[in-house]
């Protein structure tokens, strides 16, 4: 057998085992549509799944493929230093089901929640403010699909062996139909399966690190001593420093070592993927089990983030692969050098983590125009035509969404640094300041909101602008300071919905 007919029976395989996983994964989440019974399963999938299916879903929409691709190649850009932003992230479950789980999960007792700006409206009994969230939910979930529609279609093309554009509208539009069939309740079971799929690619890592790399003493060796790798105009400086406790942000931006642990810590407590799930939930009880459990398979998971990329560099620093002009290749440099057995687990993670993190945010961002824009204006809809409606919109949804990441060029890579901070500035001042703060009131949450999208709008501009924030930070986190100190200011001298002026069916809620 020549090189060239084994290379050619290997991605047969390849293709032929990615296939079949995006196959399994459609089934899984068209029996979810099963499951449906009203529009709150279907936009929420409200108290439908146990503790099990949480934990897996919310690690593995937290994940997403970032962690597979931008994380490693975020190792060999900066060493150490983005590992500050992966372990707080684990870290943040905890926070996140103990400060605020059973309040969340309390509201789908009191009150008929699918959203969460239902939540918002029915704690503020405001239209405005359920408005403002979802046009927030819906601005990130855009900027977060586009992203995976032009990130994740390379990789999906390389997996494949076919073009872009085939490989994009084989696996997202298996996704819009899933979706649009078994809304929220699908994008959970298909989470918790693909989230299973991604610990054993997890696995997978571990063992091609030490098959690549030969262990953590080989990589530093190696790193500390390489000096310069240069492949034509493109040069890699290896300094110990890559990987000390702080990494190559200790020198150019050390601020960014504080706001990290900070920012992605709070910033997941604040994430839909982890505050929806939270009334998916049937037991309360297994809230605490869910937010460590989570915590616990999310830091396994990090290990691809860690591992791939400290094997990136070490392949670059021995010349077993040319330095990279693009750092998001370091993933799958690695995964070439690998046997073909660990490949295809870590390419089915791979595939696992996009599906998921796409089905969910398409599921959210259809549910922001379908129940939450429709209930702003107040129209009155059936339970089956909101749920079709529901299904109509998350076609064209995701129609767009996919012609947007193929073709939305430049505009795409802006957007895709927009998704984690604008939620977090949306949902922290009004859903876990909401529930967690009885004095928090309805003109704090309005004023809040709108802080939050005419901040992170206009600093976004004014980054393209060529402006830079202090310390390195991104923008993100002024817009989410900006909404939360608005909200409490604004809370403090108005009193509408909080406290006493709270709708008495909610109240038994803060008790929780």
């Amino acid at each position: 057998m020549t090189l060239a007919s084994w290379l050619e029976g290997v991605q047969v395989v390849q293709t032929a085992f990615v296939i079949l996983f995006v196959i399994s994964t459609v089934l899984v989440g068209l029996w979810a549509e099963r499951l449906i019974s009203d529009p709150d399963e279907y936009y929420g999938a409200t108290k439908l799944f146990g503790a099990a299916v949480i934990t897996l879903a919310s690690m593995s929409g937290i994940m997403s493929a970032f962690g597979f691709i931008g994380g490693p190649g975020l190792v060999y850009q900066m060493g150490t230093s983005s590992l500050y932003m992966t372990f707080a992230a684990g870290l943040g479950f905890a926070m996140a089901y103990w400060m605020v789980g059973k309040r969340v999960r309390g509201m789908a007792d009191a009150a008929d929640i699918g959203t969460l700006p239902d939540i918002v409206d029915e704690r503020f009994q405001s239209p405005a403010a359920r408005g403002l969230l979802a046009l927030i939910l819906f601005i990130a979930c855009i900027s977060y699909l586009a992203s995976q529609v032009a990130g994740g279609g390379y990789v999906l093309s390389v997996l494949l062996g076919v073009s872009m554009e085939v490989a994009v509208w084989t696996v997202f539009g298996a996704i819009i139909l899933y979706i649009a069939f078994g809304g929220m309740a699908a994008a959970q079971l298909s989470g918790a399966y693909t989230g299973a799929v991604m610990l054993i690619g997890a696995a997978g890592a571990v063992v091609g690190f030490f098959q690549v790399a030969g262990g953590m003493t080989e990589v530093t060796m190696t790193v500390a001593e390489a000096g310069e790798v240069s492949n034509g105009d493109i040069v890699k400086a290896f300094t110990p420093q890559m990987l000390d406790g702080f990494g190559l942000a200790k020198a150019s931006a050390p601020g960014l070592l504080l706001i990290w642990p900070i920012v992605f810590s709070v910033g997941v407590v604040g994430q839909p993927q982890v505050l929806q799930r939270m009334y998916s939930i049937d037991d309360p009880e297994g809230l605490r089990t869910v937010g460590l459990i989570s915590g616990i398979t999310y830091a396994v998971g990090s290990l691809l983030w860690l591992l791939i990329g400290f094997a990136a560099l070490e392949m670059v620093a021995d010349g077993t692969v040319a330095p990279m002009a693009d750092p998001d290749f370091a993933a799958l440099q690695f995964v070439e050098q690998l046997h073909i057995g660990i490949q295809l687990i870590i390419y089915a993670g791979l595939v696992a983590a996009i599906m998921s993190t796409a089905g969910f945010f398409l599921s959210v961002a259809s549910g922001a125009i379908a129940r939450d824009f429709v209930r702003m204006f107040d129209w009155d809809l059936s339970q089956s035509r909101e749920t079709w409606v529901g299904r109509i919109t998350t076609l064209v949804v995701g129609v767009l969404s996919v012609l947007f990441g193929l073709y939305g060029g430049h505009l795409v890579a802006i957007l895709g640094t927009f998704g984690w901070g604008t939620f977090v500035s949306g949902t922290f001042p009004a859903v876990v300041i909401g529930l967690l703060w009885k004095d928090c009131s309805r003109e704090g949450v309005v004023a809040g909101l709108s802080t939050a999208v005419l901040l992170n709008v206009a600093l976004l501009i004014a980054t393209q602008l060529g402006y830079s924030f202090p310390i390195g930070m991104d923008f993100y986190f002024i817009a989410i300071v900006a909404a939360i100190v608005v909200t409490v200011a604004v809370s403090l001298v108005t009193n509408g919905a909080s406290g006493e002026n709270m709708p008495e069916r909610l109240k038994p809620v803060f008790d929780l």
